[in-house]
């Protein structure tokens, strides 16, 4: 990430910096790894100011991950809204659509998660407590609809996780072994469609998506 001339985050642009570094950082490093004075210089803002508004690394990763999850909900929500008035598992599938599209728009959430996921600490628990549980809740209302395989909501909502998110967590790996960009839009289109399927089984419904 460049680095942009040190300025205090008065602004809501400038905390966005500061997020935007602190989410690059934590998804790179981890929690352990990463390093305010770092966080800092990559957002452009100086270090002190960055404390005003975020005073300790705990504050600001959860915030970072606030942002994060806030930013999915919204998009899943949008989703629903939009379709509103539409059958069921037209929704069911529209959702994961959506969700395969964030991830692609946002890999950092998933490799946080990845880390986070591995021990059992106050952070994971706040996060289930605040997040998780919510998107769980949402995954166990597509059960219904989902292929009979799947049907169990916990590993429905892993299924989903990993199918959607692994090939943009991994994209480099991706990269090297298929020699295409995993974030193309006709990439992220082919990932949506094969979770789609492979959760819901073929949809024989009209296109009514965009």
């Amino acid at each position: 990430m460049g680095t942009i001339a040190s300025s205090k985050p008065g602004s809501d642009e400038g905390q966005q910096r500061i997020l935007l570094a602190a989410r690059a950082a934590f998804a790179t490093h981890g929690f352990e790894g990463a390093k305010l004075r770092a966080i800092s210089a990559d957002a452009g803002v100086l270090h002190t100011a960055m404390l005003y508004h975020f005073p300790s690394k705990d504050a600001l990763w959860r915030a970072v991950m606030a942002d994060l999850f806030e930013a999915v909900e919204a998009r899943l929500a949008a989703e629903a809204a939009r379709l509103a008035d539409a059958p069921p598992p037209q929704v069911a599938r529209a959702l994961v659509r959506a969700f395969v599209a964030f991830s692609a728009g946002c890999p950092e959430l998933h490799r946080i998660m990845t880390g986070e996921g591995r021990s059992d600490t106050d952070r994971l628990a706040w996060l289930v407590d605040n997040y998780s549980s919510r998107l769980f809740a949402g995954v166990q209302a597509l059960a219904p609809v989902a292929s009979p395989l799947l049907r169990d909501p916990i590993q429905l909502y892993y299924a989903i996780i990993g199918l959607s998110a692994s090939v943009f967590t991994l994209a480099p790996e991706y990269r090297r072994l298929s020699g295409r960009d995993p974030f193309a839009p006709d990439e992220v289109a082919a990932t949506a469609d094969l979770v789609e399927q492979l959760v819901f089984g073929p949809n024989d419904a009209p296109d009514q998506s965009g």
